[in-house]
């Protein structure tokens, strides 16, 4: 097999070692091992991880373990089920854990070689080198599973956007790493002439659903094993204002449980700049005051071992210490309504009051 150099650590050879008699020749390495070497090889081909890489073999079990040393010294530990099915000479790769092929730097176990990564390596029965573009001289075996697929594209949905407005549907779906982003956002329309901050406010609302787990902007090459949902809506849309209500939703392995929240979104139309909690209240008024006025209701309540009325007093109490007056995030406006995006322990929420019971009426459409 060209370009490789096999390390294959029999009893057999120690055995011949101790005796003083000449080790015999390493042998080549399996079908199974040169099928799942492929397998790595197809991965890299799909997700453009370049260099060369060392790959330690395990010893063989249920699932086969191994440890990926990237050109950086860096370390990924990786583990997938390979079967094979004898009559038609065929494998199947399934309970996929394959972080290299994301990048992302979260998922390295050490830059140096620790105590775990040495034992590792000095029980590995196969140690070889791979890379996207080398030659395995070796024919392939298996299925390989489809890489990542990307749809973003104007659509309808059955849901209906204001005036000047359409919906956008982004589909991002990894099904070898096992993560899907479904980002559905609205647009202003390209053919609009009398809009000079349409693209601006385009790039701002996208940047309001695209980001990622750790709220950087969202890569979702470089995510494995979870889910991103994200849609919102339009609580209000005229000539001098947008405004939305942002909903998303993740679910991932690392994490302990999944999350929801809202968030929110005001635009000024004609500056193309995003309002404050602030820019709508003025400089002198307070959040407190906002919550003091019993003005607000709550669309949903979490705790249910209270009266309604009760535990939407004590829910919107809690909320107050997570409203920010010079954030974006924390409030949307609808034509007559102001909302407020507060947060109760894990749990977000959003409340309303009338622009005329906060003596906010010059907001009002």
């Amino acid at each position: 097999m060209k370009n490789q150099v096999w390390i294959f650590a029999l009893a057999l050879t120690l055995l011949s070692a101790c005796s003083g008699e000449a080790p015999p020749p390493a042998e080549a390495p399996p079908p199974m091992v040169r099928q799942e070497l492929l397998f790595l090889q197809q991965g890299f081909r799909q997700h453009g991880v370049e260099g060369t890489y060392t790959v330690y073999f395990a010893p063989a079990g249920e699932e086969q373990e191994l440890l990926l040393e990237d050109p950086e010294g860096r370390f990924w530990k990786e583990s997938f089920t390979c079967t094979w099915d004898e009559e038609r000479d065929w494998y199947a790769f399934s309970n996929l854990f394959e972080p290299v092929l994301t990048q992302n730097p979260i998922w390295n176990q050490a830059q140096e070689t620790d105590e775990e990564t040495a034992a590792f390596q000095a029980a590995a029965v196969y140690t070889t080198e791979l890379s996207a573009d080398m030659d395995l001289d070796t024919p392939l075996r298996f299925d390989v599973p489809p890489g990542p697929v990307v749809y973003n594209r104007q659509w309808g949905g059955g849901k209906e956007a204001p005036d000047r407005l359409h919906w956008q549907l982004y589909l991002y779906q990894n099904s070898r790493l096992g993560f899907t982003a479904e980002i559905e956002y609205p647009q202003y329309g390209s053919w609009l002439k009398d809009f000079p901050h349409r693209e601006k406010v385009n790039g701002r609302i996208r940047e309001a659903f695209f980001y990622g787990y750790h709220e950087e902007a969202l890569r979702p090459e470089r995510e494995m094993r979870g889910e991103i949902i994200r849609n919102g809506v339009v609580t209000r849309a005229d000539r001098g204002l947008l405004s939305l209500r942002i909903y998303g939703s993740s679910c991932f392995m690392t994490a302990a449980h999944p999350n929801d929240w809202y968030a929110g979104l005001t635009m000024d139309l004609e500056t193309g700049e995003v309002l404050t909690l602030r820019d709508i209240l003025g400089p002198d008024r307070t959040v407190k005051e906002l919550l003091d006025s019993g003005a607000f209701r709550c669309e949903q309540v979490w705790d249910e071992s209270l009266d309604r009325e009760g535990a939407e007093r004590l829910q919107i109490e809690e909320a107050g210490p997570y409203i920010r007056l010079d954030a974006a995030e924390d409030f949307y406006l609808t034509k007559d309504s102001l909302g407020l995006i507060g947060q109760t322990g894990r749990y977000s929420f959003y409340m309303e009051a009338p622009l005329s019971a906060l003596g906010l009426e010059d907001w009002a459409a």
